[in-house]
């Protein structure tokens, strides 16, 4: 998770990637995160209470949490992408109820930690330099609660899929489909636990 807002804090209150157990990378590949298997860089600790908080409220710093161990994503005989899935709890609790900083992202990254990103609209991620350079190898998932109009926005309260760069490749408004199919939108500074899941097809791209 990386994460660059000025005045947020954000709480990780679950993370659980792929499910409870940790395998072999020899085996279909599942594996649990507790807060003893990660390293954290910037502004980011655990808690008293053994929540995740990446940022406190000091101004324009990043906080970043990836996962200690090396997770095999390509199948180096034939270069596919595995499948895979993830859902974690966050809150993003501001000094200011109704303003925000710039939100959150979840990164799948070459490297623990990326030290030379910017806070603010780069979310921890990338800076001027390396924001679209395809040696980045990062695909993120932004939770973006700020429109930066640099990165083609389309509103202050947005999900996106970041590819080397924070100009979405796919975006959407934050919220969910009901059952019935219609769109029910969230808003990501409500201060209450929301849950994400995020999920790759292989088969699909």
């Amino acid at each position: 998770m990386c994460q660059g807002p000025a005045l947020v804090l954000v709480l990780l209150l679950l993370l659980q990637f792929f499910s409870n157990k940790a395998v072999s990378r020899s085996e279909v590949g599942e594996f649990g995160f507790n807060g003893y298997l990660y390293n954290s860089f910037g502004t980011a600790n655990l808690d008293s209470n053994g929540l995740l908080k990446l940022t406190n409220y000091t101004t324009q710093r990043t906080g970043q949490v990836f996962y200690n161990l090396l997770v095999r994503f390509k199948n180096s005989h034939n270069g596919t992408v595995s499948s895979f899935s993830t859902t974690f709890v966050f809150a993003i609790i501001s000094q200011i109820p109704i303003l925000s900083g710039h939100g959150l992202a979840f990164a799948i990254c070459p490297t623990k930690g990326l030290l030379y990103s910017y806070p603010s609209q780069y979310l921890g991620l990338f800076n001027i330099t390396t924001n679209g350079n395809s040696s980045n190898h990062v695909v993120a998932v932004e939770f973006d609660t700020i429109r930066s109009f640099d990165f083609n926005d389309i509103d202050d309260n947005h999900v996106g899929i970041d590819i080397n760069n924070l100009n979405s490749v796919k975006v959407s408004t934050a919220g969910y489909y009901k059952e019935d199919g219609t769109f029910n939108r969230i808003s990501l500074i409500n201060r209450k636990p929301i849950q994400a899941w995020i999920e790759y097809d292989s088969s699909r791209k």
